[in-house]
């Protein structure tokens, strides 16, 4: 049996990214929502929220990307590439 996934609801995701890493650097990309996603595997549901992102003319899941690493607020994450400047100065 296939393993499928369906999209129960979409959630804002404002004030989100997702991070990547992009050759040892991080880099973040704007969410555009949350989505509730119940998944059907042999029988078995589980029900995940699940980040996603434009890609081009698409929305896609950003943890199916190969270097996702999290999820964070952008606040967070802009503070933290400001204390990586302030050590580099």
């Amino acid at each position: 049996m296939s393993k499928s996934t369906n999209i129960l609801q979409i959630l804002p995701a404002n004030g989100w990214v997702a991070v990547y890493d992009e050759s040892g650097e991080e880099s973040a990309a704007t969410l555009v929502c949350f989505a509730l996603t119940e998944t059907l595997d042999n029988g078995n549901k589980q029900q995940h929220v699940r980040p996603m992102c434009a890609d081009g003319k698409h929305i896609v899941f950003a943890d199916d990307a190969a270097n996702f690493l999290r999820v964070e607020e952008l606040a967070e994450f802009e503070d933290e590439d400001e204390e990586e400047d302030d050590v580099e100065a």
